[in-house]
């Protein structure tokens, strides 16, 4: 079998908005404006024997300097190999020169892919590839943006209403405002609700550390990259002098920085995602070490679809180190490009069945959106 080409579309489905229950706008730290539609780059592998591969990702940048890259550099590269040789494929793109340029990530979209393929070809699901399910079910942690302190105390509510145990929020723009609502959310919650939240680097040391000092009653299921990346001995600082368990996310992205920050020994865990990585292999490298350090993971959301979201599913309930609920925008978007939606029950993802990835791209939508 061999890889005949590649076609790439864009897709933009909308978030539903929070009057009517949703997420959007959705702002973070690092939001000028905040979210309303959902975007990703939706990549077709046809092969030589007729089976098609669905893989999606980000786009690099923008779309048009992602379709330059496909012809230019991906292309060349894939079409004419065996999409059972995904490691050999990789490899491709991992030389010793030009590491600005030559990043496993291109690639993940065309990785997503193939694994889609072996499964088909298989007539098995992906999870039977990784060697089977640990678990038939992912829980969600439910990705919500920086609210006012009423909208967000009505929105906790809700979420327990629908069934959603855990709060996955943003923070790090003001001090004194991130304080009140951490209190907020607990209070609407009550003490066996979840929540985490996610600075994106918007804090410095010290105010990190004050606002880690004033939380520590609310009991955070953990903080989220509050400070910059590259600064480990910062992260152990922050990690000895407080009971909320710290972890890195914008640093796993960068090569070795996970490693290195369980050397230091300055996370309690990681929040990982394997489109930066460069795919599900990747991926599996990622957790191996995370099982040797006992540090948990958990699966990161990139405003995901559901081609995306199926790749997750079928990766992390294979593996041991995905012991927390997983990052999820999904359960707010509007649509999907699939026919058949990702099903959730009580607050968790069903893991799709069947051949591949177990999801059918539905064209016409995809067309149109």
């Amino acid at each position: 079998m061999k890889i005949r080409d590649i076609k790439i579309g864009i897709a933009q489905v909308p978030v539903v908005p929070l009057t009517k229950g949703g997420i959007s706008p959705y702002r973070g730290s690092q939001d000028k404006v905040g979210t309303t539609k959902a975007q990703s780059l939706i990549f077709k592998v046809i092969t030589d024997e007729g089976i098609t591969g669905w893989g999606e990702m980000n786009p690099i940048i923008s779309p048009k300097v992602t379709h330059v890259l496909l012809e230019e550099y991906i292309k060349p590269k894939v079409i004419g190999k065996n999409p059972f040789d995904i490691k050999k494929i990789m490899e491709e793109f991992a030389p010793v020169y030009s590491p600005q340029i030559n990043t496993k990530s291109f690639l993940t979209g065309v990785e997503t892919a193939c694994w889609d393929i072996m499964g088909k070809a298989c007539g098995k699901p992906v999870y039977q590839l990784l060697g089977g399910k640990l678990r038939d079910r992912i829980e969600i942690g439910y990705a919500l943006g920086i609210l006012g302190l009423d909208e967000t105390r009505e929105k906790v509510v809700q979420i327990k209403e629908e069934g959603f145990n855990t709060l996955k929020t943003k923070g790090g723009i003001n001090l004194a405002f991130d304080i009140k609502r951490a209190e907020v959310i607990r209070e609407a919650g009550g003490t066996e609700f979840e929540f985490r939240v996610d600075m994106n680097q918007g804090y410095d040391t010290p105010k990190a550390l004050r606002y880690l000092k004033a939380v520590e009653d609310c009991d955070l299921q953990y903080i989220e990259q509050p400070i910059g990346i590259n600064m480990y001995d910062d992260m152990k600082l922050l990690r000895e002098r407080t009971s909320t368990p710290i972890g890195i996310n914008e640093d796993c992205c960068i090569p070795n920085n996970f490693l290195q920050a369980v050397k230091m020994g300055c996370i309690d865990i990681a929040i990982v995602d394997f489109e930066p990585l460069g795919g599900i292999c990747e991926l599996m490298r990622i957790e191996n070490i995370a099982q040797e350090a006992g540090i948990p993971l958990v699966h990161h959301c990139g405003w995901d679809m559901g081609v995306k979201l199926a790749a997750i599913l079928h990766a992390t309930c294979t593996m041991q180190s995905f012991t927390y609920s997983m990052d999820s925008t999904y359960q707010a978007h509007g649509d999907d490009v699939l026919k058949d939606r990702i099903k959730i029950e009580n607050g968790c993802y069903i893991i799709p069945e069947g051949p591949g990835l177990g999801i059918e791209v539905d064209e016409e939508k995809l067309d149109y959106f």
